[in-house]
């Protein structure tokens, strides 16, 4: 028996806030399933982690939006027009296929017009087919089955990322029957509890400030209240027990940000289960059992 081929593969690309950051860039996952291979958000910096990874840009022709925050989606154009080069390092050789809420079309049209200088330019220089170097939108516009191919299904479901930002969707990924939710950016939802029952792994976000942070930042209490506070994603994972929660989007804003090892300690007054911070660049391999591969033991060529 083959293994391999049951095998659920993500990878965490970015795992960052808005904040720039260069050991933590925008939230972007990769999803590889059989001969499936899907993204789920493209923010900043994605193609270099893609690169570290040994992935070429045109390792996946599909991706999956969220919710239309910058961290989320600004990797896209640099995804789009690099992946179009036919050298090693990319080699798309087909349109983008981009799904998402309703303002996709808005992406597809602004990346054609943003990059229409570079794409006439090679064009000219006969080193591109100018179709890819389109955007295919398609609008998904309630939660639901959004991909469904190959075996590997991908389920958005509402969450809460406040009233300005809706829609706003997690992911419940299917595949050889497991199951990996990744929550994107929420408040606490019932919503997402309820879809993530049986979840091996289940990579929600989390966000904290000490007083001191709303003191001599304002704003900074405006921020995190578009998110779920420790004890709140602590209770999220009480109701799902996954085998493995995962912590993401770490917003612990300055000035003095909340200790990670106090942010772990008042989740753990709701939650007793394990619980890993995660990294860019970290693999999550679904299968027989959880593994959990950091970077600098899991990267290998493709």
């Amino acid at each position: 028996m083959d293994l391999q081929k049951d095998i659920l593969r993500i990878t965490l690309l970015g795992t960052g806030i808005p904040n720039p950051d260069i050991n933590a860039f925008g939230t972007s996952t990769l999803i590889e399933a059989g001969d499936q291979k899907v993204m789920i958000d493209c923010g900043r910096g994605t193609v270099i982690r893609m690169s570290q990874m040994g992935f070429p840009v045109g390792h996946t022709d599909t991706v999956i939006l969220s919710h239309y925050h910058s961290d989320h989606y600004s990797g896209i154009f640099d995804l789009l027009m690099t992946g179009t080069i036919q050298q090693p390092f990319s080699n798309r050789g087909s349109p983008l296929h981009v799904y998402g809420p309703p303002g996709v079309e808005d992406i597809a049209e602004g990346a054609w017009i943003a990059s229409r200088p570079d794409r006439n330019i090679r064009v000219a220089d006969s080193e591109i087919d100018p179709e890819h170097m389109r955007i295919i939108p398609h609008c998904y516009e309630s939660e639901g089955v959004v991909f469904d191919r190959g075996g590997l299904r991908i389920i958005a479901i509402e969450v809460d990322h406040g009233d300005f930002i809706r829609p706003a969707y997690a992911f419940r990924v299917e595949y050889a029957g497991h199951v990996f939710v990744h929550s994107h950016d929420t408040r606490y939802n019932e919503n997402l509890i309820a879809q993530a029952q049986g979840a091996d792994v289940f990579v929600h976000e989390i966000a904290a400030g000490t007083p001191e942070t709303f003191a001599k930042n304002p704003k900074a209490k405006i921020a995190i209240d578009h998110h779920a506070t420790p004890e709140e994603v602590g209770r999220v994972f009480a109701q799902t027990r996954p085998k493995l929660g995962m912590l993401t989007h770490l917003a612990l804003l300055p000035p003095d940000p909340m200790p990670i090892t106090q942010m772990i300690g008042e989740l753990a007054a709701e939650y007793d289960g394990l619980i890993l911070v995660a990294e860019d660049l970290m693999t999550i391999e679904i299968g027989r059992n959880v593994s959990v591969i950091p970077f600098r033991h899991g990267c290998r060529p493709r």
